[in-house]
């Protein structure tokens, strides 16, 4: 499979390289006929991995994130005569328990205790929170160093245990409703709305490649934010578009929103 030809309409070079190598494992899946797993990937990811999958008939793939509504998702590529079931290394899981009454643990502390071990992001998949522990899915590859040296979360003693795939308990997020209205659906208006900034930091939010939405990276502030949209900030968090509506009286747009807490 030729990288240039598969990715020449991918213009964000860090999808470009992470495309590179989906195409890397494809090549030496049908070379070696070995298994081979990607990253974790978000949806938009996935999208453009699976595009490149289905242009090789030599290998079978299959896109695994643990659970029925997950986010982040990895990919298996294995030779056409294997089937899914038969891969003994898939992924693993495991719930990491505290006792957590004085203080309210976020994603971003379960997250950031994860990744202080040295793990990368890419190596780990969604992370469940709960009351007082958290479940999450990782790569083969880590979950024993995990279980072996994951001891605090946020300055709170935890522990770590291996569960299994049916042990995973849904959990969806928190949401707190607003209502703002704007000029225009202009990407940037959006965000000054939503995050009570002036147009300028939602632009150099935009402008710094810190803006996604619908998972894909959106340099453009004059990007049209459609109803449902899923918009993601870094550094102020994440809300759903839920409707761009009725125009006021002043002639402008009603907008109203999710913010996910």
């Amino acid at each position: 499979m030729d990288k240039h030809t598969l990715t020449n309409h991918i213009k964000d070079i860090e999808l470009k390289n992470k495309m590179f190598r989906v195409i890397d494992n494809v090549n030496s899946c049908s070379k070696n006929y070995d298994v081979k797993q990607t990253d974790f990937f978000n949806p938009y990811e996935i999208k453009n991995a699976v595009a490149i999958l289905n242009s090789n008939s030599d290998i079978k793939y299959t896109v695994d994130g643990g659970y029925n509504k997950c986010e982040r998702s990895t990919i298996f590529i294995y030779p056409y005569y294997m089937e899914y079931e038969d891969i003994e290394n898939n992924l693993r899981f495991i719930q990491i328990e505290g006792n957590f009454k004085f203080k309210s643990i976020s994603h971003k502390d379960y997250l950031g205790a994860l990744m202080n071990l040295g793990i990368k992001r890419e190596k780990i998949g969604d992370i469940i929170i709960h009351e007082n522990f958290c479940q999450a899915i990782v790569s083969n590859d880590i979950c024993d160093f995990i279980i072996m040296n994951l001891n605090k979360v946020s300055r709170n003693n935890v522990s770590v245990v291996e569960i299994s795939r049916k042990d995973i308990i849904e959990n969806a997020p928190n949401y707190k409703d607003v209502s703002f209205t704007v000029a225009s659906d202009r990407l940037d208006c959006i965000i000054s709305g939503l995050y009570n900034i002036s147009r300028q930091d939602s632009v150099k939010y935009i402008n710094g490649e810190r803006v996604h939405v619908n998972y894909e990276k959106v340099t453009t502030t004059s990007k049209e934010i459609k109803d449902n949209s899923l918009i993601s900030v870094r550094g102020k968090g994440r809300a759903i578009i839920v409707q761009v509506g009725e125009i006021t009286k002043k002639g402008r747009i009603k907008v109203q929103a999710k913010l996910i807490v």
